[in-house]
């Protein structure tokens, strides 16, 4: 959605177009709380704190939609991830979600696109609700402060944002595609790995 599009929602229907474009918005560059945070300071017809809480509020509800759905497809998922490759994605997946499960729940949001989808994978690996959720909320208002309080001080510079905001939606995939595509390689890597290691053992042991 372009920069002017969500302007226009936002000034027209104020805290809960924060809100609700936080939780429909999975590219995970909080678009809607940075313009509502640029309102709030040249318009003053928002409060700040309202703006952060509500797009607190949107990207927790988008975390707890995620992780909902990932519990519910887990038994599927396992269901047709037959084949030994697939099933130690899935057992990997799952030691980094109890290893990193906080690291990942409330920074992973701070990654474009696919930190969205941490939740998902919290879900799918049955990683313990409360504690999911308490770190999704945690991210949730450091996210929703930080951006609003982005758009609020660069509210001066946002002729400039206006101008260039094509350009640097540009310029955040074309660094977050290459970066995705490094660790998704590293994650199969990682996988072959632990493949490769009971028969190495084997092999030791003979």
């Amino acid at each position: 959605m372009d920069w002017e599009t969500v302007k226009d929602l936002i000034a027209t229907y104020g805290y809960y177009a924060v809100a609700v474009g936080t939780l429909w918005d999975q590219s995970g560059l909080q678009g809607f709380v940075i313009a509502g945070g640029v309102l709030a300071s040249v318009t003053g017809h928002l409060n700040p704190w309202l703006v952060a809480l509500c797009g607190a509020a949107g990207s927790f509800g988008s975390d707890a939609l995620m992780f909902s759905v990932g519990r519910w497809r887990a038994s599927w998922l396992e269901r047709f991830a037959k084949s030994p490759k697939n099933s130690m994605r899935l057992a990997l997946l799952q030691d980094g979600m109890k290893r990193w499960g906080f690291v990942l729940l409330v920074l992973g949001r701070f990654m474009p696109w696919m930190g969205r989808f941490v939740p998902a994978a919290a879900g799918l690996r049955r990683y313990p609700m409360a504690p999911a959720l308490v770190y999704a909320a945690l991210g949730s208002v450091a996210s929703g402060f930080l951006y609003a309080a982005l758009g609020f001080y660069a509210a001066e510079s946002m002729k400039w944002l206006d101008q260039y905001m094509l350009y640097i939606g540009l310029g955040a995939l074309a660094v977050s595609v290459p970066v995705a595509l490094w660790m998704l390689k590293r994650f199969d890597r990682l996988v072959e790995q632990r493949m490769t290691k009971p028969q190495a053992e084997q092999a030791a042991g003979k």
